[in-house]
């Protein structure tokens, strides 16, 4: 039943990218110009603008020129960039080494930090302790992605320049050196992720510690830790995981959001120069890469959420 829904899922997903991919390509030619005119200048007439069209390959008609890239992409060939002239593949690589690295240590904090915060909460509801992090959430869940991150380079890195600002000079190497660039970026992407996460955590301890099997449980003597570990934890974690999944595109947005930001060298500088250059082969790619990723992510968290979650299984079966 798992493989069915495995496949079902890839499928729609598969579905969903192309059509993605479809609307993107169409969106980049209501663009004005082409990568053509971007690298051409005014004093080159319309001979040599003919030229630069027919060797790039935009004399193709569109729908051809879309096929062909498609065609070569399911085989790991994304072309060559119209602006630069190299390989996509190689040079999209490092810019998703960057994001790639930001986004599992987002992750990697996010997960610990949204039990620990929904656990304290729903362990003690109605406590000050409860309100102060439901508060915390509240307050951090309505801030923009893009303010934090203001108000953070403003106070923290230019007024008290506690840490660097920017991610000016730096690359994934100098970045695995001087962990301080990383603090603000992952600071602003945990913060608006994982606040709505600590809601629906709390929100699911509460819940569980209701039910009249823990209620027994206690009055049986179980002790407290195998109690959490063992009954309250898989049923009150199993919802937060499913809405982990749904929030993986807010996380994705957050770090494209952070890069613009910070200006850090990952796949949304890359994406944003493809776009000022009407580079399609890298608008497109990065688009593909990222798309699949989101569906991967989706699936293997609904996939564990239903594993963690005994009442879900049935639909994740079905």
């Amino acid at each position: 039943m798992t493989s069915r829904f495995v496949l079902r899922r890839s499928v729609i997903g598969i579905g969903q990218l192309v059509v993605l991919l479809v609307l993107v390509f169409v969106l980049s030619l209501l663009l004005p110009g082409d990568a053509a005119d971007v690298r051409s200048n005014d004093i080159l007439g319309p001979d040599q603008r003919a030229a630069a069209r027919h060797l790039l390959g935009l004399d193709v008609a569109p729908a051809q020129r879309f096929t062909n890239w498609l065609g070569h992409a399911v085989t790991g060939d994304f072309g060559v960039s119209y602006a630069s002239g190299r390989d996509v593949g190689s040079l999209i690589a490092q810019p998703f080494l960057m994001t790639g690295l930001v986004a599992v240590l987002a992750l990697a904090l996010l997960v610990p930090v949204a039990v620990t915060a929904g656990f304290a909460a729903g362990l003690r509801p109605g406590s000050v302790r409860d309100r102060v992090i439901t508060s915390i959430s509240i307050g951090l869940d309505s801030i923009p992605d893009f303010v934090l991150a203001v108000l953070l380079v403003t106070y923290v890195a230019v007024d008290l320049r506690l840490l660097p600002a920017t991610f000016v000079g730096t690359d994934p190497h100098t970045v695995l050196t001087r962990p301080e660039y990383l603090v603000l970026p992952l600071i602003v992407m945990v913060a608006r992720v994982a606040a709505p996460l600590v809601r629906l955590v709390r929100s699911g301890v509460v819940d569980v510690l209701d039910q009249p099997y823990v209620r027994q449980a206690r009055r049986l003597g179980v002790r407290r830790g195998s109690l959490l570990i063992r009954h309250v934890a898989p049923n009150a974690l199993g919802p937060a995981l499913q809405e982990l999944g749904r929030t993986g595109d807010g996380l994705l947005s957050g770090v494209l959001i952070v890069e613009a930001v910070f200006v850090m060298p990952g796949v949304a500088s890359e994406l944003i120069g493809a776009i000022g250059n009407r580079d399609d082969p890298v608008i497109l790619a990065i688009v593909l890469i990222t798309g699949v990723l989101a569906i991967v992510v989706n699936l293997g968290i609904d996939l564990l959420g239903g594993r963690m979650v005994p009442r879900s299984r049935e639909g994740v079966g079905g």
